[in-house]
C-alpha cells in the first residue's frame, strides 16, 4: 500500500503541534510531524575530571582503603551516572616490568561521610551547580564494601628495560543510556590495582572520567 494521510480538523484554537508541510507522491500536500525523543531524566549537571598521574604499585591494593580514586554519591535524590572512563599508560623509566596488574573499576556501597582528598571536577556548563557526587583520591572515614568489578585495564608491560613499548590505552564507554553505571545514595565506584606490579614499578597511567547527575520526576 502506498503513502496515506489522515485529515485533521481545520486550524483552530488549542495546542499547536510542530510540523512541516511537504508534498509526497499520492496524498499530495501533508503535514509531517516532528518527533523528538527525550529522556525522563532531568539533568542537573555533567562533569569531567582528570584524576592525576598514577603510578603502578609493586603491591596490590585492596580497594577499600588503598586505591587510586573513589566516586561517591551521598544524595537521596540525585542519581549519578558514569558516562566514561579513559585509561592511558606509559613507562616512567627504563625498567623491566614483566607483570600485568589489573587496574579495575568496581562498584561499592559505603557508610559514613567521604573525607579523603577531594578532586574538583570541571563543569561542562558554567551554569551548572557544583557536583553532588564526590570524587576523591584517598579513602578515609567512610566504610567501603566492594561489590562487582565491571572493567579492567592492563598497563603497558615490557620484559626488558631496554625495550620501550608504545603507550597503551583503554576506554569504558556505555553504548546506550541503559548501559551507564548508576550510583544511588551511598553507592560509588572505585579505581584500584587488583594484582601486584613489579619491584620499584615506575609505570604511569592516567584516567579521565565523566559523569552526569540527574533526578527523575
Amino acid at each position: 500500500m502506498g503513502a496515506q494521510k489522515i485529515i485533521l480538523p481545520a486550524d483552530s484554537v488549542g495546542k499547536a503541534i510542530h510540523t512541516r508541510e511537504i508534498t509526497v507522491a499520492g496524498p499530495g500536500v501533508v503535514q509531517q510531524q516532528y518527533v523528538i525523543p527525550v529522556s525522563e531524566r532531568l539533568n542537573s549537571g555533567v562533569y569531567r575530571s582528570h584524576t592525576g598521574a598514577h603510578v603502578v604499585q609493586a603491591a596490590a591494593q585492596n580497594g577499600t582503603s588503598t586505591g587510586f580514586w573513589w566516586l561517591y554519591n551521598t544524595s537521596a535524590t540525585v542519581i549519578c551516572s558514569l558516562r566514561r572512563v579513559q585509561f592511558a599508560s606509559q613507562r616512567g623509566s627504563a625498567l623491566a616490568t614483566p607483570t600485568s596488574p589489573r587496574i579495575v573499576l568496581q562498584t561499592f556501597t559505603f557508610t559514613g561521610a567521604p573525607a579523603g582528598t577531594a578532586i574538583v571536577p570541571a563543569k561542562t556548563d558554567s551554569g551548572f551547580a557544583a557536583a553532588t557526587a564526590s570524587l576523591r583520591s584517598t579513602q578515609v572515614t567512610s566504610v567501603v564494601t566492594l561489590a562487582q568489578q565491571f572493567m579492567a585495564f592492563l598497563p603497558i608491560s615490557d620484559i626488558s628495560a631496554t625495550v620501550t613499548g608504545n603507550a597503551t590505552d583503554g576506554d569504558w564507554v556505555p553504548d546506550t543510556e541503559d548501559g551507564e553505571m548508576l550510583l544511588r545514595q551511598n553507592q560509588g565506584i572505585a579505581c584500584w590495582q587488583a594484582d601486584a606490579g613489579s619491584t620499584s614499578d615506575t609505570r604511569r597511567f592516567v584516567t579521565n572520567i565523566a559523569w552526569s547527575e540527574f533526578t527523575i520526576p
